[in-house]
């Protein structure tokens, strides 16, 4: 009878275990959303292109880099608390926020930062400025997620390109208010853009056209000239005999210019001529 009881308590023992476990195992998926459920209406932190992604330059790079102009505004992602403000030697200035979510996501190399440690955040929020301080070779937001909280080891970073959208290098990005903007916000570039020629080049060109087209009015111009010197017709000219120092010079003359007309000895020359008229006589 001893026996019979203890194996029934045994058995009444394991039964307990295995419901314990079983209820256990759909209390923690129940209470554990996934990622993608967390971050569901998260939005871009800044407007750019994308210039780099996740774990590249041989796995150390653990966030994506958007690219922007210097002072361009930078979004926190979604509420929060400022856990950290501060200027690093690595990230610069840099802010990290932890969420309700249980994520907590960071904005380095800020020009500047407009919060401080244990300011509530609400989700679009402005909190910074797009920089280029810390270890950076451009203006850029380097932003990261990380599962619970930021380590040195980093070892808890999420890809944001799973939680924001799956882009590549060169690709633009646009802040959104809705998941259904967000699924649409990542664009490719459909028409490549012409390469910028530097300002130097430009100058020449746009020199070499003015000058091109100085020449183009001149030409123009001597034509009208030309044109309006175009002497009458034919049957409007005549040829004269003109006496001038005892020599006939045809010269070719129009009515509509001048009247024919002798032209006239000088005076000194009169005077040679009657001296040696009365040296004759």
């Amino acid at each position: 009878m001893g026996d019979y009881i203890r194996r029934l308590l045994i058995a009444a023992i394991m039964l307990l275990f295995v419901s314990l476990l079983f209820l256990g195992g759909r209390h923690s998926n129940a209470q554990t959303p996934s990622i993608s459920e967390k971050t569901n209406e998260w939005t871009w932190p800044s407007e750019g292109i994308i210039s780099d992604t996740f774990n590249s330059r041989n796995g150390t790079h653990k966030g994506i880099d958007i690219a922007g102009d210097l002072g361009d505004n930078v979004f926190v992602v979604e509420e929060g608390e400022v856990t950290r403000s501060y200027y690093s030697q690595s990230y610069g200035n840099v802010i990290f926020v932890k969420h309700p979510s249980g994520l907590e996501t960071v904005y380095a190399h800020l020009n500047k930062r407009l919060v401080s440690e244990k300011d509530k955040v609400e989700k679009g929020e402005l909190i910074g400025k797009m920089g280029n301080t810390g270890h950076s070779s451009g203006v850029h937001l380097h932003f990261e997620i990380h599962n619970k909280e930021w380590t040195i080891t980093k070892e808890n970073a999420i890809n944001p390109l799973l939680v924001l959208g799956d882009v590549e290098v060169g690709q633009t990005v646009r802040i959104t208010k809705t998941k259904e903007d967000r699924d649409h916000a990542v664009r490719e570039v459909e028409e490549p853009k012409k390469e910028e020629k530097p300002v130097s080049s430009l100058k020449l060109e746009l020199l070499l056209e003015e000058e091109q087209n100085v020449e183009k009015s001149k030409k123009d111009t001597k034509i009208e000239a030309k044109k309006e010197e175009q002497t009458v017709p034919e049957e409007n000219v005549f040829t004269s005999i003109v006496p001038y120092k005892k020599t006939n010079y045809n010269v070719k003359s129009s009515i509509h210019f001048y009247e024919e007309e002798e032209v006239p000895i000088k005076d000194n020359q009169k005077k040679i001529h009657q001296s040696i008229s009365r040296y004759l006589n």
